[in-house]
């Protein structure tokens, strides 16, 4: 039977706790709500958090329509979040939390404090799932979706992963993902927001990536009325890597952001960042990224890329690229950034061959788009992927 919990201005201490949950578990979220509470309003000069306003979301104890788009790998653990807790306790005890803290934020504390729904998985020591995990997330019974995912993988293992938020419903969103990649593992981590025009989308992402592990990271953004993902690569090891890129597309009324960090705390570690941006009718999407080499840091590799294609006068988009150094010691570090309407002359050329114009723009932005599609694991989701940004170009 469905709980429904109150609005979150009527929401107590004792609403938060759940009964059959570990005590260290409850101990965890009380912390969290506590956080909530007293926490200050974040400082984000780009996000309307009138869009977010705490007071207007909802929780029931079923939020999700969580379900699996594929087949579960052989030899991986996947289980609703709240099972693993039972299963799995001390597993999840010792990662819950460890990347995404509820300090990040008030909304990263409400995420921790009231999560009814979520996936965990897990992937043992040196072993190699043979199939991607397509993990499907979406509204249920109540009117905001408060998820939270935990992945792990040991030492040598390796899957390949989409996370996907889809369907219409809401118009709340609360999740935050924690990638704990342990020594020399690899995940081939796909994540993909492509919800309904009329959600708002609240998103935590981190991954801490191991001695010699690495990270493929692909983002794709499409959907929601509203988007705020604080993302993160933690490159806590030496040697660890991380290839990360990423598509928006913000349409008509569509207020889109994505502060991206690359962090280096290991030695000798390498980062590849690579975000494309397209904006139309009246569309606004953010690119807020950070490039940050800490002081134990060293023989650092790394570059920071966003490029960003207007396809009307009324679109905007902004670019933040920055840089912080506290070594001295850095092989190679830079960050760049482009924005402008579709060249004229790929258009005269184009058109001297008798190609229409609207034509060659969504030829232009197809293939602009290409190199962030190609790499989604799943021949059905990247041709829907790919038909929709179509169909909104």
């Amino acid at each position: 039977m469905l709980t429904k919990l109150p609005v979150i201005a009527a929401l107590t201490a004792q609403d938060i706790v759940v009964a059959s949950e570990p005590t260290w578990l409850q101990q965890w979220r009380q912390a969290a709500w506590q956080h909530v509470n007293e926490g200050a309003v974040p400082l984000w000069r780009r996000t309307d958090l009138t869009a977010f306003a705490l007071a207007d979301m909802e929780f029931s104890a079923t939020t999700s329509t969580s379900q699996l788009g594929s087949a579960i790998p052989d030899g991986v653990v996947v289980m609703p979040l709240s099972q693993a807790v039972r299963e799995h306790g001390d597993l999840v005890k010792a990662h819950l939390g460890s990347a995404v803290s509820f300090n990040a934020s008030k909304y990263a504390a409400l995420n921790a404090a009231t999560w009814r729904d979520g996936w965990f998985v897990y992937v043992p020591k040196n072993h190699e799932a043979s199939v991607p995990l397509h993990l499907l997330q979406g509204f249920g019974a109540g009117n905001t979706l408060v998820a939270r995912n935990l992945v792990v993988l040991e030492r040598g293992a390796q899957l390949s992963l989409i996370e996907q938020y889809a369907g219409d419903g809401g118009p709340f969103a609360v999740v935050a993902s924690e990638l704990i990649l342990g020594e020399g593992a690899t995940l081939k981590y796909t994540s993909m927001q492509t919800w309904g025009a009329n959600v708002h989308h609240m998103g935590h992402q981190v991954a801490k990536v191991g001695n010699d592990a690495t990270i493929v990271w692909t983002s794709v953004n499409t959907g929601a009325a509203h988007q705020h993902i604080d993302a993160e690569t933690n490159l806590v090891g030496n040697g660890s890597r991380v290839d990360w890129t990423a598509a928006t597309v913000a349409g008509e009324g569509q207020r889109l952001l994505t502060a991206p960090w690359l962090r280096h705390v290991g030695r000798a570690t390498e980062a590849h960042m690579d975000f494309k941006t397209v904006v139309k009718g009246s569309g606004y999407a953010t690119f807020d990224g950070m490039i940050k080499i800490e002081g134990g840091s060293t023989d650092t590799v790394t570059r920071l890329e966003e490029h960003a294609l207007h396809l009307s006068p009324q679109a905007r988009s902004d670019s933040i690229p920055g840089l912080k150094i506290d070594t001295n010691n850095v092989q190679k570090a830079g960050h760049a950034s482009t924005s402008g309407e579709v060249d004229d002359e790929q258009l005269f050329y184009m058109q001297a061959r008798g190609i229409p114009k609207s034509d060659a723009v969504h030829m232009i932005v197809m293939g602009f788009f290409e190199s962030v599609l190609d790499r989604i694991p799943l021949d059905t989701l990247r041709e829907q992927v790919t038909a929709d940004i179509s169909a909104r170009i």
